[in-house]
């Protein structure tokens, strides 16, 4: 893992609320969990470096560690090599994602789309304008990783880094923030096994680097928007089908 968990001090908790700190860093750290930024069996930095890094006390952070122990998501080993290591940063079983598609509203899911299409769109045209020959090299990378990977975890923590990484490309902290946000909601909901179509994420990430790397600003937007509507869509023909399958007394579809 790298040096740093967060790129641009993503990391940063929302609330300035000294109760709801812990919390907040929970939060932020299963959100760097769920797109990748931290992976199974990586080890986190050590407690004063990682408490710097989100600019919150030891304290607090040792709170957010022991609620992510209680949760099974990390563990803490002792003697040499002793720290905290990710213990399960794929905990989206197919019956919790789908509790969570039933429980959310056609109009959140399209909201939810909505947003991550502006975001996708507008961090493709910057990039296509401003990203240097190691973002795309970096953008191509997690393209491949996500092409190749044939288990739902994998592709989710790919496909999430491909798009925050076309924040970074396009030298934007304030939209690499929104995306990574924007994926921690998004990527459990798109991944869970059987919910959306590998083949066709792969060429439409394939076709988005293209574009980025010819420095065709409104094509990469272009682009990204479609593939971003695409995925809400999926989203929400899945609730429309779990909906109907409830109202029949059954949950599977």
């Amino acid at each position: 893992m790298d040096k740093t968990v967060f790129p641009f001090g993503l990391g940063r908790p929302s609330t300035d609320d000294a109760s709801a700190l812990a919390d907040s860093v929970v939060n932020q750290l299963e959100t760097a969990l769920t797109v990748g930024l931290i992976n199974d069996g990586d080890k986190l930095p050590p407690e004063i470096e990682l408490a710097a890094e989100m600019g919150v006390s030891t304290v607090t952070l040792r709170q957010a560690l022991s609620m992510l122990r209680n949760k099974g998501i990390i563990e803490t080993r002792r003697g040499r090599g002793g720290g905290s290591y990710v213990r399960d940063s794929s905990a989206f079983s197919r019956e919790r994602v789908e509790e969570h598609l039933r429980t959310n509203s056609i109009g959140l899911l399209r909201d939810l789309g909505d947003a991550a299409a502006a975001a996708a769109g507008s961090a493709a045209r910057l990039a296509a304008l401003r990203a240097l020959p190691e973002d795309v090299e970096r953008l191509t990378r997690f393209a491949h990783e996500f092409s190749v990977a044939t288990q739902s975890n994998v592709c989710r923590r790919a496909d999430s880094r491909f798009h925050i990484e076309i924040g970074v490309a396009a030298q934007s902290p304030r939209l690499t923030l929104s995306i990574l946000q924007l994926q921690g909601e998004s990527s459990p909901l798109l991944w869970a096994p059987g919910t959306l179509l590998t083949d066709q994420s792969a060429q439409e990430h394939a076709l988005i680097v293209e574009a980025i790397k010819n420095r065709d600003e409104q094509r990469a937007q272009m682009l990204s928007v479609e593939h971003c509507e695409r995925e809400a869509k999926v989203l929400i023909e899945h609730h429309l089908r779990l909906a109907t399958a409830e109202q029949r007394g059954g949950y599977r579809v």
